[in-house]
């Protein structure tokens, strides 16, 4: 090997020469030399030597294999190794340390590694391919584990597309799992009628239906939706381990709510709790640790048939909105009445069986004569179809009805405050973009007046905000106001006799009793009366010209204590207290009542609401959300009470609900009627209206 001898340069580096024949022209005088096979000369120097075992620091064992290297060559090439050998304090200082690896490295493949850290060539054998792709993974040795994934797109057939997609790992690449679910979806016919799904889990369900109507106008995807959240219920919230439910074949029915329900669950004075079902309960009863055991409320069929919707809106393309280790990632239509899926359960792949069985109500209405009850049974199923999402998941976000329609700003998800503004338009079931704020905000609240959209307040992520802006539509733009006279989040905020108050708030330290108002004529602040209470994360709405705070939480403690302001006297009362102390609780007059939605007790993040009647001045239990939300928002449009994103105890969601005023259950599903004349089915399989084609393939 040459030796190499380099005197310092006069020249700085940042001039940015870029080759060292430019850089000699300049430096006459001066050597400079690139030796471009000093790399690969000390990469062959050094593999000799973990060869020929000289100078090794490290014996790292797999199973009954060694293999000797050098500490910091491994490291170099794998974070996972760097961090175990950089955590072990007591071995870094010994000249040799022993590692016995755990994790189910294939030893061959952990071999080919170790070549390729000295080397820089990777070289490996088509039937090593997948146990190299796991164990870079495992390494995170990621430029392997793209090439080798890469390998695996490229030679993809129905062969060993499931065992591909088996792979452990394979989720953390996005891109991967997406090719392959992909070819997947595109052959999955062919892929069933081989016996490469015979070794996985299978999930055997049979769905009742009303009429043979509502059959076969099934959507396929929607079905499968449906079963796949039902089955994740089971395991999430039940405990139920995958190896119950196989056991046995589960019967669902179509729910009020729109959910898939075990029919353990269907009342008993229900009409559709038939022979068919009596035989399922008594069959069911004997099975030791079934999910049939799990008591639920009791929720029944409606009345008239429904079409099993889990799709968006007309014009919107189908996108997946369970979580990412519950996917459903092809579907087949097998028989006139009979489908089969597959899906990832908890992010292990496995199959549905699903079996679609008429259910005919035995016992009429006591008024009604056979000839209506026919006509009852003749009657067109409703359609339904979820409602859209919103871009990203929300949290202490705020939001208000702005022209009907329901507007959401800023918030934070997992990472930071935001600026950005999105708009609901109920009619058309999509989200649009407003022009963001300027700057990030969570934890506040916005009020709207004369439809002008002010935010208040709030949290940047760093500090509390002093800041007021105001979105001015025909500008299309925000425009900063006088700031606050104390900087807070958490502020309760609502408008009242065309004014804007602003309810206590988190300073920083505590939860204040500091109480503004607004006058936007005037765009100037003035202090009312303190609250009673210091308290943050409150609900504040105005109900026939007195202001309600509500709930929230002092330095420490969830409160349950109700405050009242009257602008003529200046002066807060105590009222009726909540029947549960909860902070993060949306709050919104419904129906000329209080409603306060979800929150937290403190310990638990809530699904239920309270609601408040003035005139008997009582608290009453109201219906419950589909998922727990604390730090949420609600805001009421139309004829429906919105809630808005907030926090599940697990996830930030990017979900909404509304409480439907016809049955007074809050649900993710929009009515959509089926008339003659508005909607009709053309022979491609799409239902199309006025406002363009369904992506609901209702016809297969």
């Amino acid at each position: 090997m040459e030796n190499l001898f380099y005197y310092q340069t006069r020249i700085p580096i940042s001039t940015g020469m870029s080759s060292s024949m430019e850089f000699l022209k300049q430096t006459e005088g001066d050597l400079f030399f690139n030796d471009e096979a000093l790399q690969e000369d000390n990469l062959s120097a050094l593999n000799m030597m973990r060869k020929n075992r000289h100078f090794c620091d490290v014996i790292l064992h797999i199973g009954t294999v060694e293999i000797h290297a050098h500490r910091a060559i491994l490291a170099s090439v794998s974070p996972y190794l760097f961090e175990l050998f950089s955590t072990d304090h007591e071995k870094r200082i010994e000249n040799i340390v022993t590692y016995k690896l755990n994790g189910g490295f294939d030893k061959s493949a952990f071999q080919i590694l170790v070549d390729y850290a000295y080397t820089g060539h990777l070289q490996v054998p088509t039937n090593q391919v997948k146990a190299v792709y796991i164990a870079s993974c495992h390494l995170k040795i990621d430029r392997v584990a793209r090439k080798c994934a890469q390998y695996l797109i490229n030679h993809l057939s129905v062969e060993n597309c499931i065992e591909i997609r088996s792979l452990p790992g394979i989720a953390k690449n996005k891109e991967f799992i997406h090719q392959v679910d992909n070819f997947i979806a595109n052959n999955f016919d062919q892929i069933n009628q081989s016996s490469y799904l015979i070794n996985l889990y299978c999930a055997r369900i049979e769905v009742l239906n009303q009429t043979k109507e509502e059959m076969s106008l099934v959507n396929s995807s929607s079905l499968c939706r449906l079963v796949l959240e039902w089955i994740r219920r089971q395991i999430t919230e039940d405990n139920l381990s995958l190896a119950t439910l196989s056991e046995n074949t589960f019967m669902l029915y179509l729910a009020i709510d729109n959910s898939l329900q075990d029919c353990n669950s269907l009342p008993n004075g229900d009409v559709c709790n038939t022979e068919i079902v009596q035989d399922y309960k008594k069959l069911s009863s004997k099975n030791v640790g079934s999910a049939n055991k799990i008591k639920r409320k009791q929720l029944s069929q409606p009345s008239k048939p429904r079409v099993l919707i889990y799709s968006r809106e007309i014009g919107e393309e189908l996108e997946s909105e369970m979580e990412p280790h519950w996917t459903l990632i092809a579907t087949s239509k097998v028989a006139e009445h009979s489908y089969v899926a597959l899906v990832t359960l908890a992010g292990k792949l496995a199959k549905l069986s699903i079996q679609l069985r008429l259910n005919i109500p035995t016992t009429p209405s006591p008024v009604a004569t056979p000839e209506a009850n026919k006509n009852s049974n003749e009657d067109k199923p409703d359609l339904y179809y979820t409602l859209a999402n919103m871009s990203c998941p929300r949290c202490g976000v705020g939001c208000g009805n702005l022209n009907n329609t329901l507007i959401v700003c800023g918030g934070y998800d997992r990472v930071e405050c935001l600026r950005t503004v999105e708009q609901y338009i109920p009619e058309t079931n999509k989200w649009v973009s407003l022009p963001s704020m300027r700057q990030g905000r969570g934890r506040f609240q916005i009020a709207i007046l004369s439809s002008k959209v002010y935010a208040i307040g709030g949290s940047n992520g760093l500090s509390e905000l002093d800041t007021v802006e105001m979105l001015d539509l025909d500008a299309k733009k925000w425009v900063n106001l006088p700031k606050l006279s104390l900087a807070r989040s958490f502020i309760g905020v609502s408008s009242l006799d065309g004014q804007i108050y602003c309810v206590g708030g988190w300073n920083g330290q505590v939860g204040t009793k500091q109480c503004d108002v607004f006058n936007p004529k005037t765009e100037k602040w003035s202090n009312v009366a303190p609250l009673n209470v210091g308290r943050y994360q409150a609900g504040v709405t105005a109900l026939n010209g007195l202001l309600y705070v509500i709930g929230g939480c002092d330095s420490w403690n969830c409160l349950s204590s109700v405050e009242v302001y009257d602008p003529k006297g200046d002066v807060w009362t105590v009222s009726k207290p909540l029947i549960t102390a909860r902070r993060g609780c949306g709050v919104a007059v419904f129906n000329n009542k209080i409603y306060v939605v979800g929150g937290s007790d403190g310990t638990h993040v809530l699904n239920t609401t309270e609601v408040f009647d003035v005139e008997s001045k009582m608290w009453e239990v109201g219906p419950t959300l589909t998922v727990p939300r604390v730090n949420v928002e609600i805001a009421v449009v139309g004829d429906r009470l919105y809630a808005v994103g907030g926090f599940s105890g697990k996830s930030f969601l990017n979900t909404i609900e509304y409480l439907d005023p016809i049955t007074d259950e809050w649900t993710t599903f929009i009515p959509r009627k089926l008339e003659d004349g508005e909607i009709k089915m053309e022979r491609n399989g799409l239902y199309e209206d006025k406002m363009g084609p369904a992506v609901i393939d209702c016809i297969d």
